[in-house]
């Protein structure tokens, strides 16, 4: 009688996770991953394609294409469809070999275009009720330089060019401004309001120690970045960035893992210049304080700490918690306060192909301001 209470509470919970592992058992019975990788894969591996789906883009397809041109080349592009003319298009081409198994050279582009973009002002008090709304389109070419080392460090060095325009939000009768309308009105002076062509000069690092790159249960991912960018055609833009990304893999027990994320980013204009207010750094969105609306807070700096504790549930799905804290500075040095941090908070689950990789998830997270709920399918969690 006294158990009662709580396996009333927990019986919802518990009939979730089962109905989710007969789906999967049947799933991996009827063998359907396989048929449909069958289906979208050539002979030999070289060339498949599959579909994909992000919140902030749309769905779309994937296509990769190994050994295009020579051995150890790869193509991939990416296309994808959203509401309210949501698109995203890529191509890129990676050479794991262009002077010898050490160096290599990767050429890739984008364009973008997100027609409701938030903005609710710069700084880690920036209030909801603010809320507008801009176009947001980019074109983007990048070449990098790849020098890998035997210890699993990769090195880039290379240049990009990007081309942003920033156009009328949602219509002002609707239930957000215009950023272009209400600028003046709510926030002032906003650098960049509509776009600026820049070069920007790249150098990265990363360093990968996983055991596994769809299911980590050890080791780790160091990620280090420096970014120097100019206006092109005119002086009145120019800043760097500094970015730190760590993540470790800790394995418990029962293939219980514990992933552990430390960020920092710091973006310091130059003496005289601006930086576009769309190149801040930003909290918010699937990949960075879940609970958030994307890039629901901007300044110059922020800093990131979260957990997430992952269980499995079938040998294909996981189940996992998570609690992310972060906040954004005009100047973290100056600044820094282990105060007024926001939080995030929510679970979800991981869904693996047989091979291991990531192919699906779906989560939920929640903070102060709202409940959020996140799908997407055959995401890459880094772009480097």
């Amino acid at each position: 009688i006294g158990e009662v209470p709580g396996k009333l509470v927990t019986l919802p919970l518990k009939l979730f996770f089962k109905g989710v592992s007969k789906a999967a058992g049947a799933v991996d019975y009827n063998a359907i991953v396989l048929r449909v990788t069958d289906w979208l894969t050539n002979e030999d591996g070289t060339r498949k394609v599959r579909p994909i789906f992000v919140p902030v883009s749309g769905a779309g397809l994937i296509f990769i294409q190994d050994n295009s041109f020579r051995e150890g080349m790869r193509f991939r592009a990416v296309g994808s469809f959203g509401n309210r003319t949501r698109k995203y298009f890529y191509g890129g081409l990676r050479d794991t070999q262009l002077f010898s198994s050490k160096f290599g050279l990767q050429v890739e582009g984008f364009y973008k275009r997100l027609p409701d973009e938030d903005f609710f002002g710069i700084g880690n008090e920036s209030l909801k009720k603010k809320e507008t709304n801009y176009l947001h389109e980019e074109s983007n070419f990048e070449i990098e330089l790849l020098y890998r080392s035997f210890t699993k460090f990769l090195f880039a060095a290379g240049l990009s060019y990007s081309n942003v325009n920033v156009k009328q939000g949602r219509d002002p009768s609707t239930r957000t401004s215009s950023l272009l309308d209400s600028a003046e009105v709510f926030f002032g002076p906003v650098p960049g309001l509509f776009g600026v062509e820049m070069w920007t000069l790249l150098f990265r690092m990363y360093h990968d120690s996983r055991n596994a790159t769809g299911n980590p249960t050890k080791g780790g991912e160091e990620y280090f970045s420096y970014e120097f960018s100019r206006e092109l055609g005119g002086s009145e833009f120019a800043y760097r960035k500094f970015t730190i990304d760590l993540r470790r893999y800790i394995e418990l027990f029962y293939s219980r893992v514990l992933a552990l994320r430390l960020q920092t980013e710091i973006t310091d204009n130059l003496t005289g210049k601006e930086i576009p207010f769309y190149r801040l750094s930003g909290l918010g969105g699937q990949d960075i304080l879940r609970g958030y609306r994307p890039r629901r807070f901007r300044d110059k700096d922020l800093m990131l700490v979260g957990a997430e504790y992952r269980f499995p549930i079938h040998s294909f799905v996981d189940a996992y918690t998570f609690f992310e804290e972060g906040r954004v500075f005009s100047n973290i040095f100056d600044e820094f306060t282990l105060k007024d941090f926001k939080y995030s908070a929510g679970g979800g689950l991981r869904i693996r192909s047989k091979e291991r990789n990531l192919v699906a998830l779906i989560e939920i997270a929640k903070s102060k301001e709202q409940l959020r709920f996140y799908f997407s399918l055959n995401k890459g969690l880094r772009r480097f």
